[in-house]
Order: structure tokens, then sequence, then C-alpha cells
């Protein structure tokens, strides 16, 4: 599959290549990110509990969401 990938020679039409291709990516993960922190904000808060807690619960959500996720894909092959 490497070798069907158009090789771009340009840095600025890879990045605006690799946007337009997992631009939706990016944006999901974001939204969903923001959620997560708001949400546990938001419970912790209620609860009273410790920030430091609510650091560590944070943290850990954003460590096992980006196990559990694909990464992004390149749409290019690099001349470097």
């Amino acid at each position: 599959m490497d070798s069907e990938q158009p090789v771009i020679e340009s840095r600025p039409r890879r990045l605006l290549a690799y946007l337009r291709y997992n631009g939706g990516r990016i944006v999901a993960d974001v939204a969903l990110l923001l959620g997560w922190m708001f949400v546990a904000s938001a419970t912790f808060d209620w609860l009273e509990q410790p920030s430091w807690l609510l650091y560590v619960v944070i943290f850990s959500g954003v460590v096992l969401y980006t196990r559990v996720t694909p990464t992004w894909e390149r749409p290019y092959r690099s001349p470097d």
C-alpha cells in the first residue's frame, strides 16, 4: 500500500494533505477528550474530591483513549 501513496515534496502540501485526510478524526478526538475533561471535572467538583485525584483520572482517561483508538495515518509518502 505504501507504493500506491503519492510522494509529496512540499512540507506545507504534506501538512494540508494530512489535515484533509485526518481532519474529521482530529476534530472528533478533540471533542471527545474535551468532553471527558469537562465531565470528569464537573463530577469531581460535585463529589468534592481532591484535585490531585482529578488529574490522575483525566490523565488515565486520555492515555486509555489513545491506546484504544487507531493512529492517524499519512495519505502520502515523504521524500525524506
